[in-house]
């Protein structure tokens, strides 16, 4: 036994406070988690994914695993196809393509003893162009037919992919996500319309095209454009464009590939149920993109930019969001702004969108649904590799009014998993989905109203993983790593001397109704400013943890449920008996708390708030 504990804390190094909490406070290792058994009885939906499963009842396996996944995107942040295989795998929907030897090498093997400008034209004859081309130098070529390549692979079978879905199905869903639920598709028919889905036809066209338009791209960088042109065919014009400062209206576009030049797109990469495809490579300028930019809806929308301070401007759906489809967006460096009111910006509704930045000091900012966020049998991923950034979920200006304060907007941001709970409609409900926000390093500012920054509702799987800088967050409720009804929510600084502000309710790790919210701080002199159910707070059988690995910090707690302590609520039910967990832990450093009961090198177990005090209420506190 004493074999198994050290090999778990070799794998995962937060084990070993759980170990000395265990022994401290005589709690088996094995019962520091959600009771499964309860949380079933209580909690129903549709599409659970795995990842939830995996680490909903597996505390100690939450911190490593987010921070493994993290780790994964931010490494793999500048491959199209690592973007495109990672949001599927999280829906449980992954084609692992290339696993033996990717596509693409052995056919550009194979252009060596082709003639390029014949094969070029047979690749257009596929897509009805209309036109053929002669003077085309080499380099640009061997882009160009590695790009149509893989448009060829892509379109010759997503004839297959979601035939089951109409126009008018889209149509609803996104009139119903406008005008919150009105004139829109009921749970039942969007049941139907997921269950008849086949997730991995587009997962792995998706992948297939990946390979081949990141090879091409290679290609593109080192060409020499000394020639434009606008080719019709039966997916959309093919635009090779030139330097000048050149508008593109709405599409179908099937590619546009542009030199150089301030331009401007509206719905740049943006893919529909009549035109399954659309992908746009800006190689240089400041550009501006209006509307639905890499946006894949029943199917795949890419856009990729290379430099250039940019900006992405949209009212809904855009910078990376995929409704039965896969959106991505990839911008490579410059200072960017990227706008939106609601769903955009890495959001995943029945599918997979994603919004990479690799360099720059980029503004983000939006209303409700943004900066990673992951709806119903969908992944939405934010990345941020490098810069000085700041993540805007606004509140100033209320327009979508929580219910828990009217006076904040229900933001959903930055790193949030969100479901369906019908309980009070149709009983149709469905578990939520997956969203991710990872920042690299930087200087970083994050603010929101209620639900953001590693959060999630209805079985939704939030994650917010920050690695390096000096960082600022500001929320309301439910925010910093919590979870509410169901769900899991987790946050992890990784290093710098940051601030977590939370003005009303919920937050620092805390989850409340069968909920798991994690907050981890592994280094940084710290500033708290926490709320009434914080800081590894447990309510309604939920179970918060808290854990700060080393630092100077400063805790300025108000409301009585803080700092480790655990709360079922009203008494007198089943409830009484199924665990409810709170878990503040402080590692090294000097500590300062506002609550005299905590302090430097000390244990306290608080009672919890409301009599009788029961024991499956743990209150666990310890700074070591």
């Amino acid at each position: 036994m004493i074999k198994f504990f050290l090999i778990l804390s070799f794998i995962f190094p937060e084990e070993k406070y759980f170990l000395k909490l265990s022994k401290e406070f005589n709690i088996p290792l094995n019962e520091i988690s959600l009771d499964k058994e309860g949380f079933e009885i209580y909690g129903h939906g549709k599409f659970r994914l795995k990842i939830f499963d995996n680490l909903i009842f597996s505390p100690v396996k939450v911190p490593s695993y987010t921070r493994e996944m993290a780790r994964g995107i931010l490494n793999y942040s500048d491959s199209l196809w690592a973007l495109s295989y990672f949001p599927f795998s999280r829906i449980d929907e992954g084609v692992r393509r290339g696993l033996i030897q990717r596509p693409v090498k052995g056919f550009i093997d194979s252009l060596k003893q082709t003639d390029l400008i014949y094969y070029f034209n047979n690749l257009l004859k596929f897509i009805n162009a209309q036109s053929e081309y002669k003077n085309i130098n080499d380099t640009l070529l061997m882009g160009f037919i590695l790009i149509l390549k893989g448009i060829k692979i892509y379109l010759k079978d997503i004839k297959t992919w979601a035939t089951h879905i109409s126009e008018n199905h889209i149509e609803k869903i996104l009139k119903g996500m406008e005008e919150e639920g009105e004139d829109g598709l009921s749970n039942p028919e969007i049941e139907k319309l997921i269950e008849n889905t086949d997730f991995k036809i587009i997962s792995g066209l998706s992948m297939d095209l990946s390979f081949f338009l990141q090879k091409g791209i290679e290609f593109l960088k080192k060409a020499d454009f000394k020639t434009s042109f606008e080719i019709n065919t039966d997916y959309g014009k093919i635009i090779l464009g030139d330097y000048k400062n050149t508008h593109y209206d709405s599409p179908p576009y099937l590619l546009i590939i542009e030199p150089g030049g301030n331009d401007e797109y509206i719905d740049a990469g943006s893919s529909g149920k009549k035109f399954p495809l659309s992908i746009v490579i800006d190689l240089k300028g400041n550009d501006i993109y209006k509307g639905r930019s890499g946006t894949g809806i029943c199917g795949t929308g890419i856009l990729i930019d290379l430099k250039g301070n940019d900006k992405y401007l949209a009212d809904k759906f855009g910078a990376g969001t995929g409704i039965f489809g896969q959106g991505i967006i990839m911008d490579y460096e410059g200072d960017d702004r990227y706008i939106c009111d609601s769903y955009g910006q890495g959001a995943g509704l029945f599918g997979t969108g994603v919004l990479a930045d690799l360099r720059g000091n980029d503004y983000y900012e939006g209303f409700q649904c943004v900066q990673g966020f992951g709806f119903v049998k969908g992944c939405g991923i934010l990345l941020d590799k490098e810069g000085d950034d700041k993540y805007i979920a606004r509140d100033d200006t209320i327009k979508y009014p929580s219910s828990q304060s009217k006076e904040h907007n229900t933001s959903l941001a930055q790193g949030t998993g969100f479901g369906v709970r019908a309980d009070f409609t149709d009983g149709h409900s469905m578990a939520g989905g997956v969203g991710f926000l990872v920042d690299g390093k930087g200087n970083d500012k994050y603010s929101c109203g209620v639900f953001g920054q590693g959060c999630a509702y209805w079985m939704g799987s939030g994650f917010l993983a920050d690695f390096e800088g000096d960082d600022e967050y500001k929320g309301i409720w439910y925010v910093q790593g919590a979870g509410a009804h169901f769900a899991l929510g987790v946050l992890i600084d990784s290093s710098g001397n940051d601030r977590f502000i939370a003005d009303i309710n919920m937050a620092q790790g805390a989850g409340h109704d069968f909920s798991l919210g994690y907050f981890i701080d592994y280094k940084g002199d710290d500033f708290h400013k926490s709320p009434n159910l914080s800081l590894g707070a447990g309510n309604a059988n939920g179970m918060g943890i808290f854990i700060d690995f080393e630092g100077n910090d400063e805790y300025r707690t108000k409301g009585k449920i803080t700092l480790g302590r655990a709360n079922i609520g009203r008494k007198g039910g089943l409830r009484d008996y199924i665990k409810c967990i709170g878990i503040f832990i402080d590692g090294q450093g000097k500590d300062k708390y506002s609550e005299k009961f905590a302090g430097n090198r000390k244990i306290w177990n608080q009672r919890p708030p409301v009599e009788p005090y029961l024991d499956s209420e743990k209150c666990i506190g310890i700074d070591f």
